[in-house]
Formats: structure tokens, C-alpha cells, sequence
């Protein structure tokens, strides 16, 4: 007898109601009494001050010491958030739910003039129940690394920046979870950036990283050549006034020499694979190919804006029927009284089979093999600085695989904004 379906989608609807009147107690509440923000930190470059005339030789390296230390910098900051969910999983034969609360820090140094280091990461603690036969999509306790890099401005003028970055990179950086979710990848990244920041920019970028899991783990078994992935993205973003802003970018993407335990873990995430086995399984098709990615906004009243952005990917290795990507959202902002900004979002989305590795992009759709839709709920307390937030994604198998079937995903969760400390 089939076991019955998780009803996730009551669950999520009763929710939405629920903070649907969460939030308008408390705007009302945000209104009546407003709370003093505390004023925004505006990064500045520093030098060390001229020494004057007569200091002994010591005195004058102390002065010079004291000043331009990286701990007196200005761009020298610790920022935190925390926050607290509940997540819920459900397939066929898997399910889970439990409760986490996490700690974000955001550290950034100004070493010296043009070098700068930045680290953000945290630690999540999680309780709950789960049934998995494979284990994605339950959560575990630890303490993650988004990013760790050095960053160095090779070039620094008002229309031209050139910057070097090496370290743990963050991938969220191509902002497209169906080619790769948010984890750091060691390695290294170059970037040019031409116009203003405002009006028009150009941005061209690329980088050079070792793929991993997220233990940094690289999967390999016994001699295996190292894996890579690499990507170029050339991105152009304009701004042409406070009604409307768009951002277009194209993005060549590969990854080589994988090793045989991703393509044995993959087997379960919709890739095709040679042969099973710990040391002997191989990818049928390489991935190497592009992705194109859009995004438009319209402020179309003070307190209205619209919003529009996707992707297609495309894996050139791969044959026809194996080798798509796409995902599309559209959502709207809406501010209401007592500075509080209410944004739902709607989404669909497909992946072959044979699109990317589906170990390492997420989870939270299914990997590859899916097809679905998705929605979001966020409210923003400006003046509280902190955001609810659901999110919902129901998405089925294209192509019969017997390790997937249906699954549906939620998330409801509370986030502070960060705090300089």
C-alpha cells in the first residue's frame, strides 16, 4: 500500500495567514512608536598623519605604526545576525522536520592600502526528526564558511577597479542555485569593473576554484586528478534613473575531472553514470557550457515596485533532452506604514538530467531530473531591522529514476539584520 503524501501545502497556507496577521500587529505597533536607528558606518580610506618635526626615529615608527594599524582602520569591521527556522521535507518514502538557529558574522580587514581580507560564516545548531535513505535535506549542527579571501586592488580609479581575490570563494556570487547553490569553493578570483557604480557598469569576471563538498572535501578516492570548476561571466548593469534599473550577464562555466564519488552520489540527484561504483563510476557527459541570466526592476509608484528575473543554462557536453536548465521569478514590494515592506514572489523551474553535476546545486528543488514551482513570502521590519520569511517548492521527476519521486520543501524563518559591533 503507497504511503500518503505530507499535506506541506495546508501547513504552509495556515501559516501565511498567520503572519499575514503577525505583521499587521506589529505595524501598527511600529508605528506608534518608532525606534532610533542607529547611523549607517560609511567605509573611508585612512593614511597615517605626517609626524611632526623632531620625533626621535622609535617614537616616529610607533606613531606611524599606531595609526595605520589594520585595527584603527575604518574598513576594519565585524558585523552579526542571528536568526531561527523551522524546516520541513517530505517525498515518497523520505521526510523530515526539525527547528535551527544560526549565528552569521561578516569580519572585513583593510590590511593596508589596496589588500583587504573578508570572512563571513557561522554556526547553525539543529533539532528534530528524520527519515532519509540518503540524508539530503536534513539538517546537522556545525559551523559553516561562506567566504574567506584575501582581496587585493590592483587598479583603483573612478571608471576603471581591478581586484585579485583568493581564499574560500562564495559561489553565490553566479546567483543561480540550479548551477551551483551558495558554498565556498577554494581558489581564485579576477575581476574588472568599468563605470560608475550608479548609472552603468560593466563588470567581467572570472574565476578558478577547486569544487567541494560542504566539509571542503573534495570526494576524490585514492590517486584522482584534482577537480576544477571553472567560470567567466561578462555582466552589464544600468540604472538610468529611480524608476527603473536591469542587470544582463553571460556566463561560460566547466567543470573537469570529477571524481568517481560525486558521480556515485549523483546517481541519486538525476545525473546518468557510466558504471556504479566507489571507484569506478563516471559521468556519461561532461559539463561545459553557458549560462544567461536577466533581471529588471521597476519602481513603478513610491511605495510599489515589480520585479522579473531568470536564467537558462545549457550544457554543450550533453545530448539533447539532457542538457537544459531554466528558472523564473516574479515578485513585487509592497511598503506599508511604519517602514515595513511586504515582498511575496512566484516561481517555476525545470532541469534535465545531465544539465550540471547534481552534487553541488540544491538541494532545496530537488537537484536535476525536476520540474516545478515555488513561492516566497518575505516582510521587512525596517525600523525593528529584522525579516520574516516562507518559502515553498513542489517539484516532480521529469524522466523515471528510482531514487526520486515528488517532494515538497518549506521553510519559515526569522532573521535579524546584521549589527556592527
Amino acid at each position: 500500500m503507497q504511503r500518503r503524501f505530507p499535506n506541506v501545502i495546508s501547513n504552509f497556507t495556515v501559516f501565511l495567514m498567520a503572519m499575514t496577521a503577525i505583521i499587521s500587529v506589529l505595524g501598527y505597533q511600529a508605528e506608534a512608536a518608532p525606534v532610533t536607528e542607529k547611523a549607517p558606518v560609511t567605509p573611508q580610506a585612512t593614511r597615517p598623519d605626517e609626524a611632526p618635526v623632531g620625533f626621535a626615529r622609535g617614537e616616529l615608527a610607533m606613531a606611524i605604526s599606531n595609526e595605520s594599524s589594520w585595527r584603527k582602520s575604518q574598513e576594519t569591521k565585524f558585523a552579526y545576525k542571528i536568526g531561527s527556522g523551522f524546516d520541513s521535507f517530505a517525498n515518497e518514502r523520505e521526510q523530515a522536520q526539525y527547528f535551527n538557529f544560526g549565528m552569521n558574522g561578516d569580519f572585513r580587514a583593510q590590511l593596508m592600502s589596496g589588500l583587504s581580507f573578508r570572512v563571513k560564516g557561522g554556526a547553525t545548531l539543529n533539532s528534530g526528526y528524520a527519515q532519509s535513505r540518503f540524508g539530503d535535506n536534513v539538517g546537522s549542527s556545525g559551523i559553516f564558511l561562506q567566504e574567506a579571501v584575501m582581496n587585493v586592488r590592483a587598479v583603483e580609479s573612478k571608471f576603471v577597479r581591478a581586484y585579485i581575490a583568493g581564499g574560500a570563494v562564495d559561489q553565490g556570487a553566479l546567483e543561480a542555485s540550479l548551477l551551483v547553490s551558495r558554498q565556498a569553493f577554494p581558489g581564485v578570483r579576477e575581476s574588472l569593473v568599468i563605470g560608475s557604480s550608479k548609472e552603468f557598469r560593466i563588470k567581467v569576471w572570472a574565476q578558478q576554484t577547486i569544487p567541494t563538498s560542504k566539509t571542503l572535501s573534495t570526494k576524490t578516492v585514492d590517486a584522482e586528478v584534482t577537480p576544477s570548476f571553472f567560470s567567466e561571466t561578462a555582466e552589464i548593469a544600468i540604472e538610468p534613473s529611480d524608476i527603473l534599473s536591469a542587470k544582463a550577464s553571460v556566463t561560460h562555466f566547466a567543470f573537469n575531472s570529477l571524481p568517481s564519488a560525486v558521480a556515485l552520489e549523483s546517481v541519486i540527484y538525476g545525473n546518468t553514470v557510466n558504471e556504479i561504483g566507489p571507484n569506478t563510476s563516471r559521468f556519461k557527459y561532461r559539463f561545459d557550457g553557458f549560462m544567461a541570466r536577466g533581471e529588471l526592476n521597476l519602481q513603478l509608484a513610491q511605495s510599489f515596485g515589480w520585479n522579473l528575473s531568470g536564467y537558462a543554462i545549457q550544457n554543450a557536453g550533453a545530448d539533447e533532452g539532457y542538457r537544459n536548465a531554466q528558472y523564473i521569478q516574479t515578485g513585487f514590494r509592497l511598503r506599508l506604514p511604519g517602514e515595513i515592506e511586504i515582498s511575496p514572489a512566484v516561481s517555476t523551474f525545470f532541469i534535465e538530467d545531465d544539465a550540471v553535476p547534481g552534487f553541488y546545486n540544491s538541494s532545496y528543488m530537488g537537484h536535476n531530473n525536476r520540474q516545478g514551482f515555488g513561492g516566497m513570502l518575505e516582510a521587512f521590519f525596517q525600523r525593528q531591522r529584522f525579516k520574516l520569511r516562507a518559502e515553498f517548492a513542489d517539484s516532480d521527476v521529469i524522466n523515471f529514476n528510482i531514487n526520486q519521486s515528488r517532494q515538497q520543501t518549506m521553510t519559515i524563518s526569522f532573521e535579524t539584520f546584521y549589527e556592527m559591533l
